[in-house]
């Protein structure tokens, strides 16, 4: 009997590991990061522009972009995922600038010329929607967006100010 006992807990337990290593959540969450130095890019962009101290100054920002193509602090986290079909995300902005979490066709360039041009990108078409995009994908610091249920696929998603900030989200 102790070892069907046994047999029986052990098969429950390797159906629930299965079940968590393979199955697809139906609800995940994404964060927007950023490690702006509020009074450097205050001063550079203008009043609000950073709603926090310390941190990457303006220049440094700048100087990464130009060399890395990115600045590294500036992500969405993670930067991929997978999510069941019809599940949704979430995208909670814990940096100190505002971010969008916008689904594009394909990743490309953002909405902010003068850093599509440091970064020597064209906009993606679905900045033709700003700034009322902004409206509807936009999150301010602190700030929350509730996502809508997805379909089957894989959907793409960027900030459309700092168009280095990806997430892939694979829908099965």
């Amino acid at each position: 009997m102790r070892l069907f006992g046994s047999l029986a807990s052990a098969m429950v337990l390797v159906l629930t590991l299965a079940s968590v290593t393979y199955g697809a959540a139906a609800h995940r969450r994404v964060t927007a990061l950023d490690a702006c130095d509020g009074p450097s890019f205050n001063a550079a962009i203008g009043s609000g522009a950073c709603n926090r101290s310390g941190g990457v100054k303006f220049d440094t920002f700048i100087g990464q972009l130009i060399a890395m193509g990115e600045a590294p602090a500036w992500r969405f986290a993670p930067e991929a995922m997978t999510l069941a079909d019809g599940g949704s995300i979430d995208a909670y902005n814990g940096g100190g600038e505002f971010h969008t979490f916008t689904e594009v066709a394909a990743f490309g360039g953002g909405c902010v010329p003068q850093l599509n041009a440091l970064l020597g990108l064209s906009p993606v078409p679905e900045c033709a929607g700003a700034p009322g995009i902004f409206f509807t994908t936009g999150i301010a610091p602190g700030g929350e967006l509730e996502g809508q249920p997805l379909s089957t696929g894989v959907h793409r998603f960027q900030c459309l100010i700092h168009p280095w900030m990806r997430t892939t989200v694979a829908v099965k």
